[in-house]
């Protein structure tokens, strides 16, 4: 880990939630961990952090990188505003979800051909807010403040579902960072619920049977989850609201 001066005990910290939250996820996904070098970088000096030019570098919050040998974990010393109150848990979590990135990237098995987006991201929310609730010993969401700020978007419209759906949102040029953050925030929302009612291993099963050479559609992203989710679980997904 590299870090500007001053910053030795945000440093500390998050080395310290890295090694355990590695070990963490070596044992969920029977795989070894990935090399990387840690970046923990001021505000002043995000522009000159390592990036590839896909907007990484617009927003001061975490992100994994293969521009680098070994690759990088990058990490602002302050978020974004856009992510509202800083704590503990919320950056624990953002630092997870870029950690499931570089063990699902190290994973040597084929990506699909072609997926809807949510099929790739719920995997990545899922795996980090499973960490942060074996961190720090709590249930339900880790970024508390931003689903009370956006209640309204889990609000069901007449047709019963959320004004937009996990399976129904879309990365287009002018998405906004905010259109975005909602969505991550419906992610966000099906990793705990989730978690409330599965074990953790349905992350290593899905694996299994979605990392082929195959074009999966939305409908074939959803068979494959409901499957490993039991007899039950096409009804018990059709029901959430917001999926």
């Amino acid at each position: 880990m590299r870090y500007p001066a001053g910053q030795e005990d945000l440093a500390h910290r998050l080395a310290q939630y890295i090694e355990r939250a590695n070990k963490l996820l070596e044992q969920l996904l029977a795989s070894e961990t990935p090399p990387m070098e840690i970046l923990l970088v001021a505000p002043q000096d995000w522009t000159l952090a390592p990036h590839e030019e896909t907007g990484e570098a617009d927003l001061l919050l975490p992100y994994w990188t293969d521009v680098t040998r070994p690759p990088s974990l990058v990490i602002p010393t302050q978020l974004d505003p856009i992510m509202g109150s800083e704590s503990p848990q919320k950056l624990a979590f953002l630092v997870f979800h870029e950690l499931a990135h570089a063990f699902l990237e190290a994973d040597s098995r084929p990506w699909p051909l072609e997926s809807p987006l949510w099929a790739d991201e719920w995997q990545m929310q899922f795996a980090a807010l499973w960490l942060v609730q074996q961190e720090f010993d709590v249930s339900g969401v880790a970024m508390t403040d931003l689903h009370e700020t956006f209640a309204e978007i889990f609000q069901p419209e007449p047709d019963g579902k959320t004004p937009v759906t996990v399976r129904g949102f879309d990365w287009y040029e002018d998405t906004t960072p905010r259109e975005y953050l909602e969505y991550t925030l419906l992610l966000e929302r099906f990793a705990a619920d989730l978690l409330a009612n599965y074990d953790a291993t349905i992350l290593r099963r899905f694996l299994e049977s979605y990392r082929t050479e195959l074009v999966l559609l939305s409908d074939d992203a959803t068979a494959k989850l409901a499957e490993v989710l039991g007899e039950s679980g096409i009804g018990w997904l059709e029901n959430l609201d917001y999926f």
